[in-house]
């Protein structure tokens, strides 16, 4: 596609400016040569005829075929054609008295707009000697004179004015021509902002680290020309980069920093992208690369990795190429550094999630089987003494069956989870109806969720709520808990409140209630928790993600 402000696109328009005002004056040249000559035109004056018909036809070849706007030899070499064929055709027919020397006056007219007035002056001056030392001997040199000095004051201000209106039209043209540069410049930068901004806005959407490193480098190959797109995590221990993904051609899997290549040591250096244009052959990160783009990952200070997209021909990449790359690389960082440390909380909420476990289990289950263990040494006891002991069976019975029912809400809770499928309001439901069915405890729940979080957070703040909620079941000896939850575009809130007898009665622990975890997972989320609890007033727990923090 051409671009509508190169040359050719300029030269091929122009012809239709210069044309549309230029016909009436050949018009008007023709019609007054008629007037003028009306007098004359007898059968025998044959020269000013065929003069006339020569310079009328031509004058209907120029309207229909008219001269380019642009100043070049052919237009020139036209030009001067053209004032030659009438200087003559005026020398033939009656010099300066001649009326077909209104013809020159288009002529003119048009060398003024589409050459400049001073090429116009040079086409005036040759025609005005010429005709001039032809018409001053059979006029006298008086008249001569004057009618020549008439036609050179016209034709002079004619060319005067034309030429004037070609540097008008030239200025106007180019400052139309920079202000459509400055709109393609504007729209550029535009288009770079919302692609970034787009960036920008989906990839702190997760937590996740793959999900954040495959959305992101799916935006830079659709943005970026690549023949080899590499992500490179920084490993602190051995003091070098990693490959942790690859497209296209494969790139080194390994870079020490002490052994960096130049362009991948001056990207760590300096806080910007560097553009290579030409690498030598075997210098790049890909073995066929011949040109790159290296962009230093950073977050808190401190290097995290490093994306390299590069190319195979020299000069593969644009300065607005190198701007997408360098706009991405900072919220690239932040990214895979929440990530990363969001993984490192996980795993430590794993770690805890197995000592909730095992606690649960021990404090439930194994008090119940150890009284289960009790019960059939009684059993056998009875029964060595000869003693009946159905009613023993009968109660031992009944205590495995709580047991079993016991390990079985466990590992539904253990389970249950919210998904793409199951939004938080509808495990939260869901689990509370068990609640009261298992426990008889009288349940509540306030929901107003008109927009999901991101997954990461419901399943968050789902555990959260677990844990409180099997606190009030076991430890609050509540009549009835109430859970709130609120999900805003720009607020999320989850509260669950008991009438029980507070967190302040009893023998404490380290992590009574598990507090600890609760916390662990507000914080990974960027949440704040508060407790209030008076002992007999019951408890409440609440948390919050603030404005801002919120990213759907």
């Amino acid at each position: 596609m051409r671009d509508a402000r190169s040359p050719d696109a300029m030269e091929s328009t122009a012809p239709f400016a210069v044309a549309a005002p230029m016909w009436p004056f050949r018009v008007l040249a023709i019609v007054g040569a008629v007037v003028q000559a009306r007098d004359d035109l007898a059968w025998s004056e044959w020269p000013l005829w065929g003069s006339l018909v020569v310079a009328s036809v031509y004058a209907v070849a120029s309207i229909v075929r008219p001269v380019p706007h642009r100043d070049d030899h052919r237009v020139r070499l036209r030009l001067v054609s053209e004032q030659a064929l009438h200087t003559v055709l005026v020398m033939l027919t009656g010099a300066w008295a001649s009326p077909l020397a209104l013809f020159m006056i288009p002529t003119v007219m048009v060398a003024g707009f589409a050459v400049g007035s001073l090429f116009a002056a040079q086409l005036i001056t040759a025609s005005l000697v010429v005709v001039t030392v032809q018409y001053v001997p059979d006029t006298g040199w008086e008249q001569g004179v004057r009618d020549a000095a008439m036609w050179a004051g016209l034709l002079g201000v004619v060319a005067f004015t034309t030429g004037l209106s070609q540097r008008a039209a030239i200025d106007a043209a180019r400052q139309k021509e920079a202000a459509l540069q400055r709109v393609n410049r504007l729209a550029e930068a535009n288009s770079l902002l919302f692609a970034l901004q787009r960036v920008a806005q989906s990839m702190p959407a997760s937590l996740d680290l793959d999900d954040v490193i495959d959305s992101t480098l799916s935006r830079v190959t659709a943005l970026v020309p690549s023949d080899s797109l590499s992500l490179y995590l920084f490993d602190e221990t051995d003091g070098r980069l990693d490959l942790f993904r690859n497209s296209g051609a494969t790139a080194r899997a390994q870079i020490p920093l002490a052994d960096a290549p130049a362009m991948v040591r001056a990207a760590i250096d300096a806080p910007r992208t560097v553009r290579v244009g030409e690498l030598p052959a075997g210098t790049g990160l890909s073995a066929d690369a011949r040109s790159g783009l290296y962009a230093a990952l950073r977050a808190r200070g401190t290097m995290v990795g490093l994306l390299a997209v590069e190319m195979h021909r020299a000069g593969g990449h644009t300065q607005q190429h190198t701007e997408i790359v360098h706009g991405l690389a900072e919220p690239f960082g932040i990214a895979i550094d929440n990530s990363r440390l969001f993984r490192r909380i996980r795993s430590a909420t794993v770690t805890e999630e197995r000592r909730r476990i095992a606690r649960d289990l021990h404090d439930q289950v194994g008090s119940s089987l150890a009284f289960l263990g009790f019960e059939v040494d009684r059993a056998q006891q009875l029964a060595s003494q000869g003693e009946p002991v159905d009613d023993v069976l009968v109660e031992l019975r009944e205590h495995l069956t709580t047991v079993v029912n016991d390990i079985r809400e466990t590992l539904h809770d253990l389970r249950t989870d919210v998904s793409d499928q199951r939004d938080l309001p509808a495990t939260l439901r869901e689990h509370l109806a068990r609640v009261h069915d298992r426990r008889q405890l009288a349940t509540e729940a306030h929901v107003d969720a008109p927009q999901r979080p991101p997954r990461q957070v419901e399943r968050e703040l789902w555990q959260i709520a677990l844990e409180a909620i099997t606190n009030v079941e076991r430890h609050a000896q509540a009549s009835k808990v109430t859970v709130t939850y609120v999900s805003q575009p720009d607020h999320v809130l989850l509260r669950i409140s008991d009438d029980g007898v507070g967190l302040n009665n009893g023998p404490r622990r380290a992590d009574r209630y598990g507090m600890v975890g609760m916390r662990e997972r507000t914080h990974g989320i960027g949440a704040s928790l508060h407790v209030d609890s008076t002992p007999g007033g019951g408890t409440t727990i609440t948390v919050e993600l603030e404005p801002g923090e919120v990213k759907p």
